[in-house]
């Protein structure tokens, strides 16, 4: 009896070589996307601010303390837990186009949309935040704390338009907007191409 003589063992890929192989069948133009918008939320400013000859800017994978807290935007932010946390939701949107080359199905090509659902998820938690009420009335509103409350109100209302005016988008939200939209018309694309 032939007994044999070696086992070709093939050893099961690990997770860095699954992700490489991923990265691998990502095309061109999306990586580039992928390339603007890590520059965009981690290295550029997403808002920049100007007052006189003061300048200050926010990039994005802070803006969830300015979300938190408007006023972070004018007087920095501090190295908190919660800017991790975001971080690392950054970092994960980011990657979120490797899954579909990584794991098969149509629906995982809608991963694309990650890095643009959350820029526009926090744009307009930062508007309403930003947008509504600063102290809140009391019911009776003939009361004289609801008069005080409203005047206060009225006059944060009038400085934060003041305020607003210095504020604008910075070169890493237009950078990260642009790849985040080439990222998603990428997806969509390849989404209607696996149409079943």
């Amino acid at each position: 009896m032939d007994t044999p003589r070696s086992l070709d063992v093939v050893p099961s890929p690990t997770a860095f070589g699954k992700l490489s192989r991923a990265a691998a069948g990502i095309d061109r133009v999306s990586l580039l996307a992928m390339l603007a918008i890590l520059i965009g939320w981690f290295f550029v400013d997403t808002l920049t601010v100007s007052l006189g000859s003061l300048r200050h800017g926010v990039r994005f994978f802070d803006i969830s303390a300015a979300i938190v807290d408007p006023t972070r935007i004018f007087f920095g932010v501090d190295a908190s837990f919660q800017r991790i946390i975001f971080g690392l939701i950054c970092c994960l949107c980011l990657l979120a186009p490797l899954l579909p080359h990584w794991r098969g199905g149509r629906s995982a090509w809608l991963s694309y949309l990650a890095p643009l659902a959350l820029m526009v998820i926090c744009g307009a938690l930062l508007y309403s935040k930003t947008s509504g009420e600063f102290f809140s009335a009391p019911t009776d509103a003939r009361s004289l704390g609801g008069s005080v409350i409203r005047f206060a109100d009225d006059l944060v209302r009038r400085s934060t338009g003041l305020v607003s005016k210095h504020v604008s988008v910075g070169v890493g939200g237009y950078l990260a907007f642009a790849g985040s939209l080439a990222l998603a018309a990428q997806g969509m694309r390849r989404l209607r191409r696996h149409a079943p």
